[in-house]
Order: structure tokens, then sequence, then C-alpha cells
């Protein structure tokens, strides 16, 4: 019997464990707390799950366990040190998170031992890969160039469940979330790199409509660069890569980052309130209400939708600080963890849009190729974030250890002998990208 070891018992988990577990693979899940462990392997015969820190004991439980194949849903930080300890055991590694330039490094050892580290394997990145690779394959295939390449993504509470003034719901971990706010993009304009540094990405947000979905709120999201090279379009003019949201996201975030509340700097907060904390942060004057502080310094109007959802959040409560050490970072996570969750019965929503502009040989106008996903999650069951995230890792580890894919080294999924039998599986998982062509 085929053994998968994973690495992780959180949000997502749960569908790829299952997923393993339901095509006859023996699954270990190491993770430190209990109750996640037995909400992602619900007692299965064939799962074993371990109480561990798989990010600092990798070693130990690769050599206990055995694995045919790891599947890593911890941080991105831990990828490169659990890659190392899968070369040294001779496993193949699955991991959805950005390539890491470590990891990246040990290419040629995993090629030469024989060994896959398939990684940026989930949804964005991940299925947005897999989606623009094969329209991409198909564009060239017809003597096609790639004049432009939009990938936008995002994961929302679906209409019905956008019941805060924030429009957003976590269904990751708020670190996460809290990360991202501080990113740096770079995008390609018309042949023009534009490097937005440190967060500057969401003063640059734009409205687009998603067609049958409505207009939301897009913001670049990480380099976009290095895709006309994974992509192998040097022909491309344009290249963005962007993340959905409701609108008026950006403008909040905005105004979080003048306030400095990512910083991850440490404080002294014990005795401190949430409003005080915030007041410290506005620049506040002995004789200045908070929210006064907050106009003033944040050149807004007392009516400013921002300002209500500071108030809603809790950054205006005059309760204390649960916690006596920390940064401002720790205190905006505290809240977002505790507000920005779904009820019982609430779905959330992924949306991913792949927009492409190609020439053709013989033709004046260019044609617009878009494929497009829009996934609900299940009412009290996965939410849609967790399927789309944890079944593509499930798959290509099924696929491997069933010795379906042949290509070794440490990549991502462009390959067609990844992309097609892992697109196809997650069809008849009910995840379905509609594709289009029509003349610009």
């Amino acid at each position: 019997m085929k053994k998968a070891l994973v690495f992780g018992a959180g949000l997502v988990a749960r569908p790829c464990v299952q997923y393993l577990l339901a095509n006859g693979i023996e699954v270990t899940v190491a993770d430190l707390s209990e109750a996640n462990l037995a909400r992602v392997t619900e007692g299965h015969a064939l799962s074993r799950t371990v109480v561990a820190d798989a990010g600092t004991e990798a070693e130990a439980l690769i050599d206990g366990v055995g694995p045919d194949v790891v599947v890593c849903l911890l941080p991105p930080r831990f990828m490169a040190s659990v890659a190392r300890q899968c070369l040294r055991a001779g496993v193949h590694l699955v991991h959805p998170a950005y390539l890491d330039g470590e990891t990246e490094a040990l290419s040629g050892e995993a090629e030469r031992a024989g060994l896959l580290f398939l990684v940026e394997l989930g949804l964005d990145p991940g299925i947005d890969h897999m989606s623009a690779a094969r329209t991409i394959r198909e564009i060239h295939g017809r003597g096609g160039q790639v004049l432009s390449f939009r990938s936008l993504c995002g994961a929302l509470p679906s209409a019905e469940a956008n019941t805060n003034p924030w429009g957003y719901k976590l269904s990751w971990a708020p670190a996460s979330l809290i990360g991202a706010s501080r990113r740096t993009a770079r995008v390609l304009l018309d042949g023009r790199e534009i490097l937005w540094p440190d967060g500057k990405t969401y003063e640059k947000a734009h409205i687009e409509k998603i067609e049958g979905m409505g207009w939301y709120e897009v913001y670049a999201n990480a380099d976009s660069l290095p895709y006309v090279e994974t992509y192998s379009i040097p022909e491309a003019r344009t290249l963005y890569r962007g993340t959905i949201r409701y609108p008026g996201w950006s403008e909040t975030i905005c105004a979080m980052n003048v306030l400095g509340l990512f910083d991850e700097s440490p404080l002294d907060l014990k005795g401190e309130t949430f409003r005080r904390f915030t007041a410290l942060r506005a620049g506040a004057r002995p004789d200045e209400a908070v929210r006064e502080a907050l106009c003033r310094r944040l050149n807004l109007a007392p009516y400013a939708t921002v300002l209500h959802r500071f108030d809603w959040l809790g950054l205006l409560d005059d309760r204390p600080i649960p916690f006596e050490r920390g940064s401002a970072r720790d205190v905006v996570a505290c809240l977002f963890a505790e507000k920005l969750v779904y009820e019982q019965g609430e779905r959330d929503l992924v949306i991913l849009q792949d927009e492409f502009l190609a020439t053709f040989p013989g033709r004046s106008d260019p044609i617009r190729y878009l494929s497009t996903l829009v996934d609900f999650g299940l009412p009290d069951g996965d939410t849609s974030i967790a399927r789309t995230t944890g079944l593509p890792p499930a798959i290509a580890a099924r696929l491997l250890v069933e010795g379906k894919i042949a290509a070794r080294g440490v990549l991502r999924p462009v390959l067609p002998e990844i992309y097609e039998p892992v697109l196809a599986e997650l069809e008849s998982e009910g995840i379905v990208l509609r594709e289009t062509s029509s003349p610009t």
C-alpha cells in the first residue's frame, strides 16, 4: 500500500486528506492540534495521526513513516527545510505555496535522485498555472502569440454571507492575510515594468467586471514578471496577476498601512485598550477624540466608510487588549480572527479568471480567451478555498505514487503530463473552468 505523509491539518487540509484516503492511500497527518487531526482524518481506517511540530520535526516524521510522498501544507517558510529532508530520504514532495530560491536550488539534485518536488499547486498559485499553461499551449499550437495575460483570483464570502462592512471573512490564517497587506507587486503593462513596493499596490486598485458575478475591486499581487519565463510567453506586452476583493478593501488597507497597523515591532501593551492603541497610532493629541485624530491623520471625512470598518472591527473599543506583549500586527490579527469569521451554514466563494489576448497569422483582430472558475463552499461542509487549495496537491500526490507523472526536479504544474490529468480530476470533483474565446 502506498503511503502519504501530510504536514499540517489546518483549514485547507481536510479535502486533501480525505481525497487521498478515498483513493486507497495510507495517510499519516502531523499537526500540533489533536482537534485538527481528528477533524481532517475523521477516524478513517487508513489514517494515522501524530501530534508533532511538523515544521521542526520533519526529519523524524519522514523517517518514522517512510512515505512515498510528502504533502506539505505548512506555511511557505518551511518549504526549503522540508524539501531538504525529502531529498535526504528519497521522497517526492508536493507543496501549494510559492517556490522559494532555496527550494529551487535543489532542482538538479532532486532530478538526479529521481524525485519530483511539485510546488505552486493549490488554487493561486496552482489551478491558475494549469489553466494558463493549457490555454497558452493551445494558442502557440495554432501559431499564435500572446499579447496580454491577466490572471485574477479571490477568496470571498458569497453574496448572502457578505454580512460585515469589510466585505471579507477568513477562510485562511489571519497572519497570511496580514502578510499580503505589505506585499510588493510588479507588473508588465504594455511593455513597461512597474514596481509597487511595500503595499503600494493597494493605491493602484481598480474595479473590474467578472462575467455573471458583477463588479469587484482588483489589485496587483506579488511579482508577475517571472511568469513570462514560467509560461514561455516572451512575446507578451502585458502580464498582470491580481487579487479580487469586494469594493472598499484597498482604501481600508491603505489607511491601515498609513497607521502602521501591520508593523511587527514589539510593543508593551500591558493595560492598553484597543481605543488607546488606535489613538496612539493616529497620533491623537491629549484633548482629541480618536475619531477626530483618525480623520486628521488619514485626511478622512467623519462619515468615511474606513472609520465605520475600524469601529466595527473593534479598533475603537474601550476593552483591554488580551495580551501584554505583541506588535501592531498581532493586535490586528487578534481582531481579524475574532470578527472576520464565517457563521454556521455560510458559504465562501472562489473566483478565478484568466484572460488572454492573442494574435494569429492572417487575422487583423486579436482573439480574447477567457477561463473562469466560480466555485462555492458547501454549507456546513468544506469551504471552496479548502477544496480548491487542498485537492490539487492531493491529486498530484496520487498520480505520483501511481507512477503516472514521469517529470523530475523542482517544477511548477505547467507541463501537460501534470496539468491535463489534474484538471480532469478536478472537473470530476466539481471544480470546473468555463472556457470561452471571441474576437475583440
